[in-house]
């Protein structure tokens, strides 16, 4: 089943970016007060898969805080719905639905994006994620489980001609595309090959894997994604 709604914790108080007088401002919700909850492994790793995915993290210049934002196509509103659910913790106002020109087309289009408090807690994440500016693939893959691994799929996963499986890691570069599919390689026994488009890597799962991709990510992935799969 797909994992959602961790949107019952209760008593989580947080601290954001810094006020004009140098004094942290702090959120409170559903007050314990003075307690800090962290994030539940499920947090963490959807937030994992998504950040090698299409999500994006910010720094301000006046914040000592990074802050998550998550943007999907409208056609995929369900599944960019129960992600906005599922990280309620972070802080979340209401997600927003945005109109832009489509390059490639030259017609209108229609994505929904959110962006998230700025929170200590995800600092983490900043530091592994961000060289710099430029996001990057990190050195440590631990949080990259199965559940993660079905949110990087659901986000950027494509299904190739011959019925094999791309991930478009367009965003990397090929250093951190080679780390990346060694990981599923180690890890997971997941057979790929990396796919060079318009200067762009992308990694391509093998047809005999994609068997194995679907044994390990299809307990979490959304119903309205597993078509991905070819399913």
């Amino acid at each position: 089943m797909y994992t959602v709604g961790l949107d019952k914790l209760e008593g989580l108080i947080l601290y954001s970016q810094q006020s004009p007088e140098g004094h942290k401002t702090k959120i409170e919700r559903r007050g314990i007060k003075g307690k800090v909850i962290p994030f539940s492994s499920e947090t963490k790793e959807i937030i994992f898969g998504s950040l090698l995915g299409d999500a994006r993290l910010e720094m301000s210049p006046r914040s000592v805080n990074a802050r998550f934002g998550f943007t999907q196509a409208e056609s995929k509103k369900d599944y960019f719905v129960s992600v906005f659910d599922s990280l309620s913790i972070l802080g979340l106002g209401n997600y927003r639905e945005s109109s832009y020109i489509d390059k490639r087309t030259n017609k209108t289009s229609k994505n929904l994006n959110f962006w998230s408090k700025a929170l200590p807690l995800l600092n983490e994440f900043y530091t592994k994620f961000y060289d710099g500016k430029v996001k990057i693939v990190p050195s440590d893959l631990s949080l990259l489980t199965p559940l993660a691994l079905a949110h990087l799929v659901m986000q950027d996963g494509a299904r190739g001609s011959s019925k094999g499986l791309y991930i478009c890691t367009d965003a990397f570069s090929h250093e951190d595309v080679k780390r990346l599919t060694q990981y599923l390689s180690d890890r997971f026994n997941i057979k790929c090959s990396i796919h060079k488009t318009g200067g762009k890597h992308r990694i391509y799962v093998l047809v005999k894997s994609v068997e194995t991709v679907k044994n390990i990510i299809l307990p979490y992935m959304h119903p309205s994604m597993v078509y991905k799969l070819g399913i």
